[in-house]
């Protein structure tokens, strides 16, 4: 299950943060992309946020899941996804 949402540029860093620690989540940052990855896919495949404060009024998260049980936990964080595939 592929979820994507849109939250404000404010909250972007603590929300994934937030995850990042939840889960012990290993992080990549590359230039406006925030790349979340564990080593074990069983659960999370990734959490990708992009924000680029020059060029973007609002930050967006894509959120691949496994396991969809975890998906009221990624929409308490970010709120309700634009688009759910």
């Amino acid at each position: 299950m592929k979820l994507f949402y849109r939250i404000s540029p404010e909250k972007y860093d603590s929300l994934l943060e937030e995850v990042e620690k939840k889960f012990s989540m290993n992080k990549e940052v590359d230039e406006d992309r925030t790349i979340l990855m564990l080593d074990d896919i069983s659960q999370i495949e990734i959490v990708r946020g992009n924000y680029n404060p020059r060029t973007d009024d609002i930050a967006q998260v894509m959120v691949v899941l496994n396991d969809d049980s975890l998906r009221e936990y990624f929409d308490s964080v970010f709120g309700e996804p634009y688009r759910v595939r």
